[in-house]
C-alpha cells in the first residue's frame, strides 16, 4: 500500500489539465477548459476541466473526477495503479507499505497482465543488444530495413530468439504465471501443457497505450518461409486492437504541435516516416481502420479553426499508390469523413510504400512531396473514377451516385454545400442532381436509425438530427438512453435521496464556512455555576451580581447540519451520504486543515469522490459582460438562507412520509379504538410539525436547484 503522505504528494503534484491534456485537446473556456469527452463519442465538447477545483466532468455521459479517477476510467487502472501511474508522470518515489496475503491476492489481474507485457518488452529489447541471436539475426534485420539506432531504441524494438518456449521459460523463472502469459497472448498452451512462444524467432514491434505502457505486440517473421508474415497480439483485458492506434504515444505530441495527423498502414510504414521526420504519424494495429481508433484521433488532433474547434480536425491518409493503396484509401476515408474530420490523400508513386519512399528520400524531400500531393479525399475519389467512367453513362450515374452517399455523411451543412458545388463541376452535372441524391441517403439513414431504436426501446432524441436537412420524425415517449455510462439507478434509491443529496452539496462545497455565530453553551453553563459560587460564598448579601460575559461561537455549515440533524435523531438513509457526513464531523474535529470539496473530490472511494465531482461541477459559466454590469451573488453569500431551507426540506419529507405512513395504519383499524385514537393524536402532532415547517420554508424565498 502507498503511505498517506505519499498520496498527498501525488495529489498535490496532478494538475488535472495537464493530465487530461495527454488525451484530449483542450481549448480554454473562462476560467476552465473543454473538449471531446473521451469516455463517450461527441462532436460538441461537453468534456470540462476546472483547474481551479482540479477535477473535470462530462455533462453528456456524466463521467469524470479528479486526476486519480480520471486515469482509472481511462486506462482501466485500479486506485493503486492510477496513484503509481501518476506518480510515474511527475517522478515522485513511492514508498509503499508490506502488502498482506489477502491484499496480495486482490491485486488488479490487470496490472499483473500489464507487468507481463512490461518485462517481456524488455526481454525482447535485451535480446537485441545482449544475446548473440539477437544481434546477428534480429538487429542485422533492423539494419537492412534501414532502421537507425536512436529509432530503434524509442520505439523499444526487439527480438525473440527463434526457441520453442524460450521467453516463456524465462518468465516463468522471473516468478510470472502461466495464467497471465496466457491471457496476454505471449504464451500459447496446447494439450497436455505443451507451451509455445508465440513470437519466437521474430522481430518484435512493441504496442503502447496513449500513456506509454506496453499492452501488446507484433511479431513480423524474418525467414522467408514463414508462412504468417505478421503476428500479432491477441485481445486481452489490456489490449483491444480496435481501440488503439500504433504510434500514438510517440506522436501524440507532434499531433497537437502540427494540428494533423498522418495515418499509415503498417509498424515499419510508421518508423520509417518518423526516421525521416514525419513524426505525427499512426497505423492500426493489424486491423483495418475502425470507428474507435477514430474517434481516439479525433480527441487528441487539435482543430485548425479557433473560432470552431471542432469543425476542422485534419487528418491525411499515405498508402501505397498501387490498386490495394488506392482501394484502402477510398474505404477509409469515408469513415473519417463521417466522423467529422478533414481528410485528405497522398498517393505515393506505384512502386512505392511509405517504407520505402522514406528509405528511398530525405526528410526534406519526404515532407516537399507530401504537401505537394496532398489531394482533398472527395476531389480525389471524384477525379479517380471519372476518367474510366466518362464514354460509359451507366458507371457515371453510378458515381454520381457513389459521390452524393460520401458527402452525404459529412456532418457539417456548409462543408456538404461545398463538396456539391465543386463536384458537380468536375461530374458536369447539375448541383441539384447530387443535392437531391444527397438528401435521399441522408433522410434514409435517418429513418433506419430511427426504426433500430424503435426496435431496441431507446429513445430517438439521441439521434443527432440537428445536421440532416430533413424533418425528424416524431418522438415516441422517451425512455432510459442504455448508451448513457451511468445506469438510472432511481427505482433503489432512498425516498429522501434528493433532499439528502442538497444537504451534502453544501457540505462538500461550504462544509468549513461560518454560517453564524452563537453562543458558547459549555463556556455559559461554566460561567454561571460559577457565578453561583461566589454569591454562595460572599460574605455581603446585597453585593451586586456581577455581569456574566458569555463568549461566541462560531458554527460552521458542518456544525449546523450535524447539530441540526443529531437535534431530531435523524440520520440519512443514502449509506454514502452518512458516511461522507460522519467523515466530515470527525476531519473537522480532528484536522485544522480539512478542507470537504478537496477532500471528498480526492477521497479514496471512487463513489465518494465521484459525488463530491458532480457537487463541484459546474454546468455554467456567468459571461464576462454579466459580471462587469452587476454583482452576481453566489450559494456562498446565502448560506444562513440556503442551508437551514435543505435541512428543512429533508425534515418537512420525513414528515410527509411519516403522516402517509400512520393515515395507512388508520385505514386498516376496525374495532380498535384505543389504537385509532393512539394514531389520530400522532396525527395531529406530525401534522403540527408539518405546519409549522411549511411555514417556515415558505418564507424563504425561491431557492437555487442543487441536485446535479
Amino acid at each position: 500500500m502507498i503511505d498517506s503522505a505519499t498520496v498527498d504528494r501525488i495529489f498535490n503534484a496532478a494538475d488535472i489539465v495537464d493530465v487530461v491534456s495527454d488525451y484530449v485537446t483542450l481549448k480554454r473556456r473562462g476560467v476552465n477548459y473543454i473538449g471531446l469527452c473521451p469516455f463517450h463519442n461527441e462532436k460538441t465538447p461537453s468534456f470540462t476541466v476546472s483547474p481551479a477545483k482540479n477535477i473535470c466532468k462530462c455533462f453528456g455521459c456524466g463521467k469524470g473526477g479528479n486526476p486519480v479517477n480520471f486515469i482509472m476510467e481511462l486506462e482501466n487502472l485500479s486506485y493503486y495503479e492510477a496513484l503509481k501511474f501518476l506518480a510515474k508522470k511527475y517522478n515522485i518515489e513511492i514508498q509503499e507499505k508490506e502488502l498482506t496475503p489477502e491484499q496480495i491476492q486482490q491485486q488488479n489481474e490487470r496490472e499483473s497482465l500489464i507487468a507481463v507485457t512490461e518485462w517481456a518488452q524488455k526481454h525482447f529489447t535485451d535480446n537485441l543488444y545482449n544475446h548473440i541471436d539477437g544481434k546477428s539475426i534480429g538487429m542485422s534485420y533492423f539494419a537492412h530495413r534501414g532502421f537507425r539506432e536512436d529509432i530503434i531504441k524509442k520505439f523499444q524494438l526487439g527480438y525473440a530468439i527463434d526457441k520453442r518456449d524460450e521467453y516463456t521459460q524465462e518468465a516463468l523463472k522471473k516468478g510470472f504465471k502461466l495464467e497471465y502469459l496466457e491471457k496476454t497472448g505471449l504464451t500459447i498452451v496446447k494439450e497436455n501443457n505443451y507451451l509455445i512462444d508465440r513470437f519466437h524467432g521474430r522481430a518484435i514491434f512493441p504496442i503502447h497505450s496513449v500513456s506509454g505502457k506496453v499492452i501488446g505486440f507484433g511479431g513480423r517473421a524474418i525467414k522467408k518461409d514463414d508462412q504468417v508474415k505478421y503476428q500479432n497480439s491477441p485481445e486481452s483485458d489490456i489490449y483491444h486492437k480496435s481501440q488503439i492506434v500504433y504510434g500514438i504515444y510517440f506522436a501524440k505530441n507532434a499531433i497537437i504541435r502540427e494540428r494533423k495527423c498522418y495515418i499509415v498502414e503498417g509498424y515499419a510504414d510508421v518508423i520509417s516516416m518518423v526516421q525521416a521526420g514525419i513524426e505525427n504519424i499512426v497505423a492500426p494495429c493489424g486491423t483495418a481502420l475502425t470507428v474507435e481508433q477514430i474517434r481516439l484521433l479525433r480527441r487528441i488532433i487539435p482543430s485548425t479553426d479557433e473560432d470552431k474547434s471542432e469543425e476542422n480536425k485534419n487528418v491525411t491518409m499515405l498508402y501505397d499508390g498501387d490498386s490495394a493503396g488506392i482501394h484502402a484509401a477510398l474505404k477509409n476515408g469515408k469513415l473519417l469523413l463521417e466522423e467529422g474530420l478533414n481528410v485528405k490523400v497522398v498517393v505515393l508513386p506505384p512502386e512505392d510504400d511509405p517504407d520505402t519512399f522514406a528509405q528511398k528520400n530525405n526528410a526534406a524531400d519526404v515532407l516537399k512531396y507530401l504537401t505537394e500531393n496532398e489531394t482533398d479525399y472527395i476531389l480525389f475519389k471524384t477525379k479517380h473514377f471519372l476518367e474510366e467512367s466518362r464514354r460509359d453513362p451507366i458507371r457515371k450515374a453510378q458515381l454520381i451516385a457513389d459521390i452524393a452517399s460520401t458527402i452525404a455523411v459529412i456532418p457539417n451543412l456548409i462543408k456538404r454545400a461545398v463538396y456539391i458545388k465543386e463536384c458537380s463541376k468536375i461530374l458536369e452535372t447539375d448541383e441539384s442532381v447530387l443535392k437531391n441524391q444527397m438528401d435521399n441517403v441522408r433522410k434514409t439513414k435517418l429513418e433506419r436509425e430511427y426504426e433500430q431504436l424503435k426496435k431496441s426501446n431507446e429513445n430517438p432524441a439521441t439521434i443527432n438530427t440537428a445536421s440532416v436537412d430533413v424533418p425528424p420524425p416524431a418522438p415516441i415517449e422517451p425512455q432510459d438512453d442504455p448508451s448513457l455510462s451511468i445506469p438510472p439507478v432511481m427505482p433503489t434509491l432512498s425516498p429522501f435521496y434528493e433532499e439528502e443529496k442538497s444537504i451534502i452539496f453544501f457540505l462538500i462545497r461550504y462544509g468549513k464556512m461560518i454560517l453564524c455565530v452563537v453562543e458558547n453553551e459549555e463556556e455559559k453553563e461554566k460561567k454561571r455555576l460559577e457565578e453561583e459560587e461566589k454569591l454562595l460564598d460572599s460574605e455581603e448579601d446585597e453585593e451586586e451580581t456581577p455581569e456574566t460575559v458569555v463568549s461566541e461561537k462560531a458554527m460552521t455549515v458542518i456544525d449546523y447540519i450535524s447539530q441540526s440533524l443529531e437535534t431530531d435523531k435523524i440520520e440519512f438513509e443514502t449509506p454514502v451520504f452518512k458516511q461522507i457526513l460522519q467523515e466530515a464531523k470527525e476531519q473537522q474535529k480532528s484536522n485544522p486543515s480539512f478542507q470537504p470539496d478537496r477532500y471528498f473530490s480526492q477521497h479514496v472511494n471512487p463513489e465518494i469522490s465521484k459525488i463530491a465531482t458532480d457537487l463541484l461541477s459546474e454546468r455554467y459559466q456567468i459571461s464576462k459582460i454579466h459580471n462587469k454590469m452587476k454583482k452576481v451573488e453566489d450559494d456562498s453569500e446565502r448560506l444562513l438562507e440556503f442551508v437551514p431551507h435543505v435541512v428543512m426540506d429533508l425534515k418537512f419529507k420525513i414528515i410527509e412520509k411519516k403522516i402517509k405512513e400512520l393515515m395507512g395504519e388508520l385505514s386498516v383499524i376496525t374495532n380498535d379504538m384505543e389504537a385509532a385514537m393512539k394514531i389520530m393524536a400522532d396525527l395531529k402532532r406530525y401534522n403540527n410539525v408539518k405546519m409549522i415547517l411549511g411555514k417556515k420554508i415558505g418564507e424563504i424565498v425561491l431557492t437555487p436547484n442543487f441536485r446535479t
